[in-house]
């Protein structure tokens, strides 16, 4: 009879598949941290070595256990639990694991009512407003070695609605200054056009005016690789945005993905859900839809628009 394979091996096959299936490969690294936590807690759990544990070690009773122990997890810097969302984040990628292993005959546990969902508070989208936007752009030494470089890329978050992972994988014949667009490569490989505003547009030219090299890549990092030029890292342009949110003033931490937020709430706001949906390269769009939880004020507007437009053609006023 044919063993099973190791838990750990079923894991880097499914991570593996992953990525051949197309997802962005930091999906694939987040993946694997958040199963290398469930591993890392059957072990402790069965007090057996995580090397040596099987499927057969994954029961429905571990799988609840498991969950209690998400939601009994503390925060080391904080001491407060884990919120419901990110418990989500463990468990999806658990089911979706088991599922894999499933469809591979693998005897485990169907995740389905086992691994349900916390439930999570429907929370405004976090953004930010053009007069904040402006006051962290101002911020952000022009007279500095790196200065043009970095109120480019801020200017590009909020001036294209990109993620900051399409943003730093763009490279120059990706663009059209011209025309103020780009082709940027999202989720799952999918491209799309996105537009520039004319600030993003002319801080971007501005900067690769100043470039003498003929590196491919649209930003360049200082730091380099083996020697070679490299191109800018998320965690490098969540640094640039943090420096400067702090020189502006701003009491909070800002997200490079605030920026993507509040471009796409402007285009829902006086363009529609639908055109948000296109900027940002949403398959659904009741993803995009979250957008206009920020932007409720102005569904009124729009609402009583469309009956005066279709009431114009003679139907009089009534009383209630």
């Amino acid at each position: 009879m044919t063993r099973a394979p190791s838990l750990r091996s079923l894991i880097h096959d499914y991570l593996e598949e992953v990525e051949i299936s197309g997802k962005a490969e930091i999906t694939a690294k987040r993946y694997g941290a958040y199963l290398g936590t469930f591993v890392e807690w059957l072990s402790a759990s069965t007090k057996r070595d995580a090397s040596e544990l099987a499927p057969e070690d994954v029961t429905p009773r571990r799988l609840r256990d498991f969950r209690l122990h998400l939601a009994r997890r503390r925060v080391r810097t904080t001491g407060r639990s884990i919120g419901p969302a990110t418990r989500n984040l463990y468990l999806i990628a658990l089911r979706n694991f088991l599922r894999f292993c499933r469809r591979r005959e693998i005897d485990v546990p169907e995740p389905g009512d086992l691994l349900e969902l916390a439930k999570t508070r429907d929370l405004a989208v976090r953004h930010i407003e053009h007069e904040e936007v402006a006051r962290i752009t101002a911020a952000i030494r022009l007279d500095a070695p790196t200065g043009l470089r970095d109120r480019a890329i801020v200017e590009m978050l909020f001036g294209t609605g990109c993620r900051v992972s399409e943003l730093v994988a763009l490279g120059r014949r990706q663009v059209d200054l011209e025309r103020r667009e780009a082709e940027v490569v999202g989720k799952g490989g999918h491209s799309r056009l996105v537009l520039l505003t004319q600030d993003a547009a002319g801080w971007l030219e501005r900067y690769l005016a100043t470039r003498k090299d003929t590196e491919p890549f649209l930003f360049l990092s200082t730091r380099t690789r083996s020697g070679a030029v490299a191109p800018l890292e998320v965690r490098q342009v969540q640094r640039i945005v943090d420096k400067a949110a702090q020189r502006a003033g701003i009491p909070f931490r800002i997200s490079p993905h605030w920026f993507r937020h509040g471009r796409l709430t402007i285009v829902a706001r006086h363009m529609g859900v639908q055109a948000a949906q296109r900027i940002a390269g949403h398959v659904s769009l009741e993803t995009t839809a979250r957008y206009l939880h920020v932007t409720d004020q102005h569904l009124r507007q729009g609402y009583d628009d469309a009956e005066r437009a279709e009431g114009s053609g003679g139907r009089g006023r009534r009383s209630p």
